[in-house]
């Protein structure tokens, strides 16, 4: 009997020393944290993580798709939740947020969501929404915030489109063109691409080696049709191979079908739903792919993406409840303050899944 309270004993210590090992090792590598998109199931496909997971803080994200999609709408939303989180968030990277800078560069130069019904005055007054008149420009005033950041300030810069901005060089020509009414002399298509992959890129990231800076740059990209392609791609991102370079996570957000009501014998649009994949990714696993859906005026609708990934349109059975109406069981989530529980539950089935995949590769031979 003693011998094997002793075994017993022992194999609780090794248990003990064998998950202070992991989490030392979790320490070691904690290169990348994490600012939340506003939703569970965007967060997993981005990430990994649910509650923990999102954008890549730090790093140069990329959001790409078409003038439906709902890629302006993402990047308000990451800065919405920036807003509201960064200063509460214990990092193992940065030094505490004592203060944050939010900056949305529009070249429309317009924003039409009706950002203070959806978000609140507050918020709005505190994002920098400016319009820089060429991509030089635009490029200089980033790098000056950037390089003007002291210890403990985070910033967030929002590049509203890429593809949109012109040059110095060729605005200034097509203006002379105009005023002189002439044909414009000169290929300017590349300066664009140039400037940001020999200037601008280079010196943004000697600035973010080793993490030295708190700077999230959100890149928004339109899609252009790919002509004559018979394989692969039929849709293309403008902007050049710095993107494919320099960026951290590329999300390609397409919208999946409009959310429509009968009412008053008029069918109506109220939101879109629309999916996510994740074409490339330095800080998680590439090609994850998940539904979100966005109501108009409200935003991400966060309860509604989870439903649809852990339920679809079956019965809900949730904390040992079970719901056949959709409305019901988002006013009990709500109601009762269980939004972190569902997304941890969202969370482990997500991880269930990826589960699976990684013990096919544990049963495969060893490489060395």
């Amino acid at each position: 009997m003693k011998k094997i309270k002793r075994r017993k004993k022992t194999t609780k210590k090794l248990a003990r020393e064998i998950r202070r090992s992991a989490k030392d090792t979790y320490k070691e590598k904690k290169r990348v944290e994490f600012l939340s998109s506003g939703c569970i199931t965007l967060n997993l496909s981005l990430s990994g993580f649910g509650l923990k997971g999102g954008w890549a803080r730090g790093r140069i994200i990329n959001i790409v798709g078409d003038g439906s999609s709902g890629k302006t709408l993402l990047a308000l939303e990451l800065c919405f939740w920036f807003f509201n989180n960064i200063k509460k968030i214990v990092s193992k990277i940065y030094p505490k947020v004592k203060k944050f800078h939010i900056c949305y560069d529009n070249v429309e130069g317009v924003m039409d969501f009706p950002i203070e019904k959806m978000y609140g005055e507050e918020f709005v007054k505190s994002v920098d929404f400016t319009r820089s008149p060429h991509f030089e420009s635009m490029c200089r005033r980033f790098l000056k915030k950037v390089f003007s950041l002291k210890k403990g300030e985070s910033l967030i810069y929002v590049i509203d489109s890429w593809d949109s901005f012109q040059s110095a060089t060729s605005k200034k020509a097509f203006l002379k063109s105009v005023k002189d009414d002439e044909e414009l002399k000169g290929d300017y298509d590349l300066v664009v691409q140039k400037y940001a992959s020999r200037k601008f890129f280079p010196t943004f990231c000697d600035a973010l080696d080793e993490n030295k800076i708190d700077v999230t740059l959100v890149i928004i990209s339109q899609v252009r049709d790919a002509i004559g392609v018979m394989f692969g791609k039929k849709q293309k991102r403008v902007g050049g191979k710095a993107l494919d370079f320099y960026t951290h996570q590329v999300a390609w957000i397409k919208e999946i079908e409009k959310l429509t009501k009968i009412r008053r014998g008029k069918k109506w649009t109220y939101g879109i739903k629309s999916a996510v994949k994740v074409e490339r990714s330095k800080v998680s696993k590439p090609f994850r792919e998940a539904d979100f859906t966005i109501l108009y005026d409200y935003g991400l609708d966060n309860i509604s993406s989870q439903i649809d990934f852990l339920w679809g349109k079956k019965t809900i059975s949730f904390n040992k409840k079970k719901f056949t109406d959709r409305k019901d069981f988002i006013k009990h989530i709500e109601k009762n303050n269980l939004e972190d529980k569902l997304a941890r539950h969202t969370e482990k089935v997500w991880h269930k899944i990826e589960a699976e995949f990684e013990d096919e590769v544990k049963e495969r031979k060893d490489r060395y």
